[in-house]
């Protein structure tokens, strides 16, 4: 693997069952660059996230992400991976502050510093006057900055994004972007 691609997908085959959902996928994406995966409904999109973010196993092929196979180190490689699905996946009941708390709790982080990511977090998103409140009482731009916070407290090297503005009116679009391009700069 070349050290200016952050993955490395080749010959991946996906099936379900009879369906074959990745056929021979290969793919390069730089560092330091926002790569995107353009294609209809059904093309295969997300089913190559969840093969790169380790949540499906391929039957074939290799990915390798910021230096790791992710089919044989699976572990290692959520050590440097974030992901925010398709959509927001936060708890309705927990406030803001709680849901990233937790999440850094998970990622086995001291309370002392999970809540101090989770500050800075709400800070960048612009959460901090919603920090809180339940989520449920959030707008759906909300929940998918809360999201994205999610899949940044563990301060990932690459991150992945599936429809990452669906849902989105175009102000909270234009916020979110600003957001990546700044995560870009950072170096994830």
């Amino acid at each position: 693997m070349s050290k200016n691609n952050s993955i490395v997908v080749k010959s991946v085959v996906k099936k379900f069952g009879k369906f074959t959902a990745l056929d021979d996928v290969s793919l390069l994406a730089q560092s330091g660059k926002v790569t995107g995966l353009l294609g209809p409904n059904g093309a295969g999109k997300s089913t190559l996230i969840k093969v790169m973010t380790t949540l499906l196993v391929p039957e074939h092929g290799t990915v390798m992400v910021d230096g790791v196979d992710v089919v044989h180190k699976p572990a290692l490689a959520r050590e440097r991976i974030g992901l925010a699905g398709q959509s927001a996946a936060v708890d309705a009941f927990l406030t803001g502050r709680e849901t990233l708390v937790m999440v850094g709790r998970l990622y086995g982080m001291k309370a002392k510093i999970a809540k101090a990511r989770a500050d800075e977090l709400l800070e960048k998103l612009g959460l901090t006057e919603a920090a809180d409140r339940q989520t449920k009482t959030y707008s759906g731009g909300m929940r998918r900055r809360l999201d994205l916070g999610a899949s940044l407290v563990a301060t990932p090297k690459v991150l992945f994004l599936d429809e990452p503005t669906t849902g989105l009116d175009p102000r909270t679009r234009l916020q979110l972007w600003d957001i990546i391009r700044d995560l870009v700069a950072q170096g994830v």
